[in-house]
C-alpha cells in the first residue's frame, strides 16, 4: 500500500497576511508612481509658462527697441486721429497710475514720415501700438491705434503681472523724469502656472524680466 504524505496548505492567518502585504506593496508602487507623474505634468505646465513669458518678453522687446525710429522727423500725425502728437515712449496710456501698460510709436513700416499711414487711411501697422496687461484673463494683450479695432490676445492665459520700469541713459528712474528721457526700458513678467503646489495649496509663480535699449537713443 502506498501512504501519500500530509500535504499542508495556507492557513486563513497567512493568506490574510499576504492579502496585506501585497495591498500595501501595490498601493506604494500606485501611490508612487502617482507623484512621479504630477511632479512630470508641474514640470511641464512650468515650463510651458515659462515659454510663454520668454516669448512675450522677445516680441515686447522688439517693439521697444524700434521705438523713436523716426528718420523723416515726422510731424504730428494724422492717426489715428488728427494732430496726433510723435511720443515714441508713452507710459501709462490709459491714465490709471499702474505701469501695466506702454504705447510705442515708430517711423518704421515704411519710413515715411507719416507715423500710421496718411489721413484717411491709417493703413500702416505697428507704427503705433499700445500693449497692456488683461487682467481679468490673464493675458497680455495688443492694439495697434492706426488700424483700428479691438485688441487681440498674444498669450496664452498665464501672465499673472506685466511691469514696464522706465531708466534714463544711467539707469536711474530720476524724480521728473519725461517719457522723451527714457532709453532703456525693463518688462517684468509674472507668470502663473496652471497646476497647484500641494503644499501651499497655490498656482506656483515666477517674474521674468529683460531690459531693453531703445535703438535710436
Amino acid at each position: 500500500m502506498i501512504r501519500l504524505r500530509d500535504e499542508n496548505g495556507f492557513t486563513l492567518v497567512e493568506l490574510l497576511v499576504a492579502s496585506v502585504v501585497t495591498v500595501i506593496v501595490l498601493g506604494g508602487a500606485v501611490a508612487l508612481a502617482s507623484q512621479i507623474q504630477n511632479g512630470y505634468r508641474r514640470q511641464l505646465e512650468d515650463s510651458a509658462a515659462e515659454q510663454e513669458g520668454r516669448y512675450a518678453l522677445d516680441w515686447i522687446g522688439r517693439y521697444v527697441r524700434a521705438a523713436d525710429n523716426d528718420p523723416y522727423n515726422a510731424p504730428p500725425s494724422a492717426c489715428p486721429v488728427a494732430g496726433t502728437a510723435f511720443d515714441a515712449i508713452q507710459w501709462d496710456p490709459d491714465g490709471d497710475t499702474i505701469d501695466n501698460d506702454i504705447r510705442i510709436q515708430t517711423d518704421a513700416n515704411p519710413p515715411d514720415g507719416n507715423i500710421g499711414g496718411i489721413a484717411g487711411a491709417c493703413d500702416q501697422a505697428n507704427e503705433d501700438v499700445t500693449i497692456s496687461l488683461d487682467a481679468a484673463n490673464n493675458t497680455i494683450v495688443f492694439l495697434d491705434n492706426n488700424l483700428g479695432g479691438g485688441a487681440s490676445t498674444r498669450t496664452d492665459n498665464v501672465i499673472e503681472d506685466l511691469r514696464f520700469v522706465y531708466r534714463d541713459s544711467n539707469h536711474a528712474q530720476p524724480v521728473g523724469m519725461l517719457q522723451s528721457d527714457v532709453v532703456y526700458v525693463e518688462t517684468r513678467i509674472t507668470i502663473r502656472t496652471r497646476t497647484v503646489d500641494p503644499s501651499t495649496g497655490l498656482a506656483p509663480t515666477r517674474t521674468l524680466s529683460q531690459e531693453v535699449r531703445v535703438r535710436s537713443r
